[in-house]
């Protein structure tokens, strides 16, 4: 018994299998110089569970016959930015106002020129869409306009 307990221990420490576990490139025995030790890569971990989701939101504007505006930023549906701009414009008791421009996931800017004249942008970023504003006022009038309003539709975030 002892003598097949000898053969069993020189057997094992003379096995060319490396004694822990090995990362070793496809085609490459276990051992070779190019193997080197398991990071854990090579198992399947499960990926990281998301804590949330973001939610994109609604933005609209509106404005009455006399130039009076309403905002509306940050609503989950495009009814309900369009009826808050329509009743912040309306708080101002110049008249009936009616939506002119809604935006999803997006960002706005207004230009005015002296006068009062104005343009309404939408693009991916405030600042774009105030350069892009103040060209379009400035190429139309031949004038110096002015940033009146920019602003974001901003995402929501929902924790789970």
């Amino acid at each position: 018994m002892l003598r097949s307990m000898l053969i069993l221990v020189l057997a094992l420490a003379a096995s060319p299998a490396a004694l822990g576990q090995t990362a070793c490139p496809s085609g490459v025995a276990p051992g070779s110089p190019q193997c080197g030790p398991d990071s854990g890569t090579s198992r399947a971990d499960p990926p990281p569970r998301p804590t949330g989701r973001w939610i994109k939101t609604w933005g609209a504007l509106a404005r009455n016959e006399g130039g009076d505006m309403g905002v509306a930023m940050g609503k989950l549906t495009k009814r309900e930015a369009e009826s808050e701009a329509v009743a912040q414009c309306e708080s101002f008791k110049a008249g009936a106002c009616e939506p002119i421009s809604a935006i999803f996931n997006q960002c706005v800017a207004t230009a005015v020129a002296p006068g009062g004249k104005g343009w309404i942008v939408t693009s991916d970023s405030t600042e774009r869409a105030s350069a892009l504003a103040i060209k379009q006022c400035q190429d139309e009038t031949g004038k110096s306009c002015r940033v009146s309003y920019s602003d974001c539709s901003k995402a929501i975030f929902e924790k789970f």
